[in-house]
């Protein structure tokens, strides 16, 4: 019954949230970075970990470059049986991975440690500070291990009252959104 409604709402958000343009998109995605901008955890933080964006995502782009000009250590993930961070060289150093995700193609090894804060994707966002990704629980299974403070972006629109929880699912210290902050 949660799987069915949770895919449900997937279906839901994913329609509004693929129907936007790519000047909107980039719009509401400089009003978050804004936001993340001022979140007192951001300017103390020495490494960030970001998603690669995909297709209707809030871009991560101008905040990877934003982080890096503030002499930030940035990390992105790379999919494989589990997700892992390896840190950021360059947008010239990415390739296609697994789901059609950037990833890096100059890998050594992950980066073992936590980072200080990670900016984790969702299809949706609860005023319960869960998330709702894309099914396959890569994120939920990397937060449960690592404590890092974890900040949730996603367009407004993507914020629901509700949402069914797992017992695995992982809350967010924080979720910005392009209208609010909710902590």
């Amino acid at each position: 019954m949660v799987t069915h409604l949770k895919n449900e709402i997937r279906k839901q958000i994913l329609a509004k949230r693929n129907a936007l343009s790519k000047d909107e998109i980039e719009k509401l995605s400089d009003k978050i970075l804004e936001r993340l901008l001022s979140h007192p955890k951001f300017p103390e933080a020495k490494i960030v970990a970001f998603y690669m964006t995909k297709g209707s995502e809030v871009d991560t782009k101008k905040m990877i470059e934003r982080a890096i000009k503030e002499g930030k250590q940035v990390l992105v993930p790379v999919t494989g049986q589990k997700i892992a961070f390896y840190k950021f060289q360059s947008f010239d150093d990415l390739v296609q991975g697994k789901f059609g995700i950037m990833e890096p193609k100059s890998k050594d090894t992950p980066f073992e440690q936590c980072p200080d804060i990670i900016i984790v994707p969702g299809v949706t966002f609860g005023l319960c500070m869960h998330r709702l990704g894309y099914g396959k629980g890569y994120y939920d299974r990397y937060l449960s291990d690592c404590k890092a403070f974890r900040i949730g972006i996603c367009f407004d629109f993507q914020i629901i009252d509700k949402l069914p929880v797992h017992e695995n699912d992982q809350r967010m210290n924080c979720i910005i959104t392009d209208k609010r902050t909710i902590q």
